[in-house]
Formats: C-alpha cells, structure tokens, sequence
C-alpha cells in the first residue's frame, strides 16, 4: 500500500506535461474552428462597435476621476464630460462636414475633366522621354501603355472599384454605430469602477497584486499614449486644412480631414499624404511646378515640425518601441486589420513590451558595450612571475 501511494505522489515527468499541453493545444484550436462559423463569427462581427465604446470609455475615465476627485459625483461628471463631446462633435459637423461635402461632390462631378489632365500630362512626360524609353524597350505613348498593358490596367481598375464599393457598403452598414457607441461609451463610464473593481475580484488572490500592477502599468502607457495621438492628430487634421484652403487647394479640407488618421500610421502615412496632395495640386489648372512641388512638400515639413515639437510636448516622447519592431507591427497589423491596425499597431506593441517587462523585468534592463572600468582586472603574466621569483631567489 505505502508503495503504491509513493508512485501517485510522485510529480508527473516533464515530457508528459508538455505533451499534455499540446494535446490540449490542439483540441482548443480545433474546438474554435468547429465554433468559428456558427458562433465566433457572428460575434467579430458585433463586437468593433462595442470594443470602440470600450476604448473610448478608457480614455474619458480619467476626465471622470478628476471630477470626481474635487467633488463632483459620478453620474454629474459622466454627464459633463459626455456634454462636451457632443457639443464639438456636433460643431464639427455642422461647421466642417458640410464643407467637406461641397469638395467631395466637386470633385466627383469634375472627375471626367481631372482625369483627360492627368491624360495629357501623362502624354507630355512620355513624349519628353520617348529616346529613354525606347531605349528601354518600353511603349512611348500612352495608347501603346493602354494597348500592351490592357489586362493589367483591367484588373487594376476593378480592383479599385470593388475597394470603394466595399468601402460605400461598410460605411452605410455602420450608421448603426453612431447610436451604439455613445450609449454604450455612457452606461460604461458610468459603471466603470464597479467594472474594474469586478474583473479585479476575479482573479486569484494569490495573483491579484501583480494582476493589479500589470494591468496598471499597461493602462498607462497604452491611455497615455492613445490620448495624446488623438489630441495630435486632431491639430495635425486642423493646421492641414487651414494652410492648404489658405494656400488655394480646391480639395484642401478633404486632404486635411483625412491627414491626421494618416500621421497616426508610422513611415508610410506621411508618403500618402505627400502622394494625394501632389495629386490635388497637379489637377488643379493655374498654377506651375513651383506650386505643385512647395504643396506636395509641405506635409513632409508640418510632419518633422509635429515630430520633434508638437508631439513630444502632448504624448510624452518616444513609447520606447524598437524601429524594427515598430515595422514589424505595422507589417501584421496592416495583414490583419488593414489601416485601422495599423494605427493601433504602436500603442498595441508598446503596451505589450510594457506587459513583457513586468513578467520578465530584465529584460527592459540597458545593456551596452563593457566600459575600460568594468572590465575585469588582467591576471599577471606568467612569465613575471618567473622573474619575481628569481629576483626573490636573488
């Protein structure tokens, strides 16, 4: 008897513990693609509104906290603070959305015009490098271009329009989100405490301090920063279309509305900005080169300005995330979530490098290259102590 009880409390050998994870691996993933269709679908389909509302929630709670601190109660600073949200969100629209869709409905009715100028300006660049081209073994002009590369340019165009149909259809799909969000962002700020006080609850006690802590420290970084990228993008939005309406840009407010989203995205937002602005300005009959060039610069420069001066001041600095991991994560969040991942990629990866190093703290530890004072002392050669000890013996 006392044998057999030995053997059951012995520890089980470490290959079958990780064999049994990998079982268990296995089965859970194909437990979610058997419940995929039917049950987890549906619900990636809800849930965006819902994890918006959640996000903007953790946001505005600080504002929350603040009223709260000197005061005022709960219900009266959720209602203040989702007050003044409205109030400039509905100035915003009534002073800026119906000027944007001025621009947009001219554009659309001058589309015909815009595109017979990027043809003939597409002929002049040919016809002026026609000795290169033919050197190169390439059509010189733009019928030629047509002719050979027809199917190319088929496909091209069909994808084009199936984006922006797609992108017609999701946003009428989601004029039901306009009532969502609001009211789920209130009821969750209102009960937000008793939300954190709940999932704090929750957790084992035995890991609750560190859950706290992690938790903390992630919300940190990761409300920070989101909070003074929305503030930035918002002022890059605003002097965007302030210099190019100034600056006599027929579709300015368009291009600035959308310049703020773009500087959110790392490297390649500010490229497309340049790209759409040269675009606007190269349509735009009346003016010469040096036009076109100082507008198609100009986002370049608001961005370094935003870069080095603006955005320091509001968000805090750098988030402390590696150049090549930062790409990496607009890479796979490009992959996964299109251009809303990645804007949501640099936070998302500085709150998990924040996660990462309170698990593992050595590993947010500054190492570098040994300085001459911390490398170790040299031992004494054998060869002097041969001679110390014949000048002894001496």
């Amino acid at each position: 008897m006392g044998g057999s009880d030995d053997m059951n409390n012995q520890p089980w050998p470490r290959v079958v513990l990780v064999a049994a994870f990998l079982v268990a691996v296995v089965a859970g993933m194909y437990g979610a693609v058997l419940i995929y269709q039917p049950i987890i679908r549906p619900i990636l389909n809800v849930a965006p509104p819902f994890v918006i509302a959640i996000v903007l929630a953790f946001l505005l709670d600080p504002l929350i906290e603040r009223l709260h601190k000197i005061g005022v109660s709960r219900n009266l600073a959720v209602a203040i603070v989702g007050l003044s949200f409205l109030v400039v969100f509905a100035a915003a629209v009534l002073f800026l959305v119906p000027k944007i869709a001025d621009q947009a409905t001219q554009l659309a009715r001058n589309y015909d015009r815009y595109a017979r100028q990027v043809q003939d300006q597409a002929e002049r660049v040919l016809a002026n490098n026609a000795a290169l081209l033919e050197r190169l073994h390439l059509p010189t002009t733009l019928q030629d271009w047509t002719s050979q590369f027809s199917e190319q340019l088929k496909g091209v165009a069909g994808s084009a329009l199936s984006v922006i149909a797609g992108a017609l259809t999701s946003v009428l799909s989601k004029l039901l989100w306009l009532v969502i969000i609001p009211l789920a962002t209130l009821w969750l700020l209102r009960d937000f405490d008793y939300i954190k006080a709940k999932i704090v609850h929750l957790t084992p006690e035995k890991h609750r301090d560190r859950f706290v802590s992690l938790c903390s420290a992630v919300g940190g970084v990761f409300g920070s920063y989101v909070r003074g990228m929305m503030i930035v993008a918002i002022l890059f939005s605003l002097v965007t279309m302030l210099v190019l309406t100034l600056a006599g840009l027929d579709y300015g407010l368009i291009i600035g509305s959308v310049s703020g989203l773009f500087y959110l995205v790392p490297y390649v937002g500010i490229f497309v900005i340049c790209i759409v602005t040269a675009l606007a300005a190269l349509v735009q009959s009346g003016h010469g080169v040096a036009y076109v060039l100082l507008l198609t610069g100009y986002p370049l420069l608001q961005n370094v300005v935003f870069d080095f001066l603006v955005t320091p001041k509001i968000v805090g600095g750098s988030v402390g995330v590696h150049p090549v991991l930062m790409l990496f994560a607009l890479a796979l969040g490009a992959q996964m979530f299109g251009v809303v991942g990645m804007i949501a990629a640099v936070p998302v990866a500085a709150a998990l490098q924040v996660a990462l190093g309170q698990v593992c703290p050595r590993i947010l530890d500054k190492v570098g290259p040994r300085t001459e004072s911390e490398k170790p002392p040299k031992k004494p050669s054998g060869g002097r102590r041969k001679g110390r000890r014949k000048g002894q013996r001496a």
